[in-house]
């Protein structure tokens, strides 16, 4: 007897290949950083976030950034954080208005199909007022990570 992954599996049944393709297939590339990355103002990449995986068009792929501090340093400011591919079209955005001298954690996912063959995703950060940092560390590095979800 033949079930979905979404149905309870009992003593006898079988859990065949297609089955399986439709289960996730779990991390397909990771990057972090552990060092703070200071004066950003203008859309830039961020230092060591940065994955390129394969992709399989009958996929689909979360993109998670996460930054685990991020500090609007000399101006009350729009602080933003992006997801974008290799050639920097935005995927995700993230604004925080955020005081001087203060700051938040940032997370971003975007959720994505369709995609095949050789796939980059970055993290980007920018500010419209004074500066930004990011900051990471060894114990809280800031991280991008994608996942493969399960079949389309």
């Amino acid at each position: 007897m033949a079930i979905t992954p979404n149905t309870t599996f009992s003593a006898g049944t079988i859990l065949t290949a297609a089955q399986m393709n439709r289960l996730p297939w779990g991390v397909m590339a990771y990057a972090s950083a552990t060092a703070n990355q200071t004066g950003i103002t203008t859309q830039t990449d961020l230092t060591g976030l940065s994955v390129t995986f394969t992709a399989n068009s009958t996929r689909i792929y979360r993109t998670t950034l996460y930054i685990r501090y991020l500090e609007q340093l000399t101006a009350t400011g729009y602080s933003q954080l992006f997801i974008t591919d290799g050639s920097n079209v935005e995927k995700q955005r993230g604004v925080w208005r955020i005081d001087t001298g203060y700051g938040v954690q940032g997370i971003l996912t975007v959720i994505e199909s369709g995609l095949s063959g050789s796939v980059t995703r970055k993290g980007r950060g920018a500010t419209d007022a004074g500066s930004m940092t990011i900051q990471a560390g060894s114990t809280a590095p800031a991280q991008i990570f994608v996942e493969d979800i399960g079949q389309a």
